[in-house]
């Protein structure tokens, strides 16, 4: 043990004030324990006398240890110090998650829910030519100029209007046409005559070799038809596709639903689970489309 005291030099003029003898004043003296063992305190839950190693107690009632939702339930105030019959650790990831915002709710030390940055939580588009981002299924970016295969089956790149197309310019199809949809067609599909012996239903479209043709204009079958829509009447003439007409066309996301059969606001489509869609609108429950699929 070593004692020490608190000694103040009193100058001569407040001494006299004082009427006190001039010299050194002693107040008060302690005594502390350098000794490598000493735990600052005896008794306690930690070697404190309050429960908390001789540091200030957490809490003195249960009150003073809230739950937080997600986090940790169960609190209690046990000898100064707050504990939780469940406690979920700094990072763990808690609660409903908003996919594609590249964003993790999660919990903090201090038993709060927080966001944090999670670079891998993108938005997957399912289509090439849609830049997978964090924007939660909003304002997408077209990724203009990357590889992609065609409606059609063939090598074509993005544009930025979010199609994959095999041409803009007959430069780009040697010794063809480069047709308005962005297919290389023979020559005779672009000779402004109506070729029936190469299958043309029509002027320059129809038939397996030729672009699909236009609202309006002849066809034989649906794939003559431009955006797969249909071709009914006598003649058969390609109309546009409905939202009844149980094949996926247009821009159906799946048979008869997303797309803009999902926008009708008097008797909008939406996609059932595990069906096709492109955002979370498309799909019945109106919250998650996850890789071109509605999830629950």
């Amino acid at each position: 043990m070593n004692r020490m005291s608190w000694l103040l030099v009193v100058p001569l003029a407040l001494v006299s004030a004082l009427s006190v003898p001039a010299g050194c004043v002693e107040f008060d003296t302690y005594i502390y324990d350098t000794s490598e063992d000493n735990d600052g305190g005896s008794g306690g839950k930690d070697g404190g006398t309050d429960g908390t190693g001789g540091m200030p107690p957490q809490c003195m009632t249960v009150d003073q240890c809230p739950d937080s939702p997600e986090c940790r339930i169960g609190g209690s105030c046990n000898e100064g110090v707050c504990e939780w019959t469940t406690e979920n650790l700094p990072g763990t990831p808690v609660g409903a998650q908003i996919y594609g915002d590249c964003k993790r709710r999660e919990c903090n030390a201090l038993g709060v829910i927080t966001q944090a940055e999670d670079p891998d939580d993108k938005y997957d588009w399912a289509n090439p030519c849609y830049v997978d981002d964090c924007n939660a299924g909003n304002s997408p970016t077209a990724d203009s100029g990357k590889p992609c295969t065609t409606e059609w089956g063939k090598t074509g790149l993005c544009t930025d209007q979010f199609q994959c197309r095999e041409c803009t310019l007959d430069a780009h199809c040697p010794g063809a046409k480069c047709a308005p949809n962005g297919q290389c067609v023979p020559l005779h599909c672009a000779n402004g005559v109506l070729d029936m012996a190469n299958e043309e239903t029509d002027i320059d479209c129809g038939g397996a070799a030729c672009a699909p043709c236009a609202v309006g204009l002849k066809c034989s079958q649906r794939s003559d038809c431009e955006g797969e829509g249909q071709c009914i009447g006598s003649p058969k003439t390609c109309q546009l596709p409905t939202c009844e007409d149980t094949f996926k066309n247009g821009n159906e996301t799946d048979v008869n639903c997303g797309g803009s059969c999902a926008e009708d606001v008097a008797n909008p489509k939406r996609c059932s689970d595990g069906q096709g869609c492109l955002v979370p609108n498309d799909c019945a429950t109106g919250l998650s489309c996850k890789a071109g699929i509605c999830k629950p």
